[in-house]
């Protein structure tokens, strides 16, 4: 990791992130963003270690959890886009409950208390522009995820390297287009990239 990203973790103290998901996120650094469960057989035949689901009904989600722990994946649950899935305290208990590794969302109370309940949290921030950035970096300094999700992409590289500092570490997302984005990313600060592109999802570094 670099000085920059370095001095980002202290900034918003985040908490300790996990060596196992940081090893496969070294070696496949792109976070396959599922919706619904049509692309998951792609993401099992794949060499993506990663994956975000969202819109995956709630009577799905238990065996889409189950299904990629069992294959050895790990997978993210985005609470706030889950039909029938309650985007409180409740909706996370039962996700921590089904076994659900990670969660993603906007939202501060559910980060704190999937943090409180052992899982890996990401926090999604919009950039709409640079007067937005010092209320999501209080937001991210408070909730201390384990990631913070960074949409959308083409907005990042405009970014101050020391306010992206402050965000650190964060996956690059939204309109992730090819591989060149992807390495754009990662050249710029990104520990990892996600995108709902399967043609992305084999891409390893070398």
């Amino acid at each position: 990791m670099n000085e920059s990203a370095d001095e980002g973790r202290n900034a918003v103290n985040v908490l300790e992130f996990p060596r196992s998901l940081d090893e496969r996120l070294y070696r496949n650094p792109v976070v396959a963003s599922l919706y619904g469960t049509e692309s998951v057989e792609a993401f099992l035949a794949g060499p993506c270690q990663v994956a975000i689901a969202a819109n995956v009904a709630l009577p799905d989600l238990e065996g889409i959890v189950s299904t990629l722990s069992s294959a050895g994946k790990f997978v993210f649950v985005n609470i706030d886009n889950s039909d029938g899935l309650a985007q409180d305290r409740g909706g996370v208990e039962y996700l921590r409950k089904i076994g659900t590794p990670g969660l993603i969302t906007t939202r501060t109370m559910l980060i704190q208390k999937a943090n409180q309940l052992g899982m890996v949290t990401m926090q999604k921030v919009f950039i709409t522009d640079r007067s937005t950035l010092p209320r999501s970096t209080n937001a991210v300094r408070q909730n201390r995820p384990h990631l913070v999700q960074l949409m959308p992409w083409p907005v990042i590289p405009y970014i101050k390297q020391q306010e992206l500092a402050e965000l650190t570490p964060y996956v690059a997302a939204g309109f992730v287009q090819s591989r060149d984005d992807v390495v754009a990313a990662l050249k710029g600060g990104a520990k990892a990239v996600s995108t709902s592109d399967v043609e992305l999802w084999s891409i390893t570094r070398r």
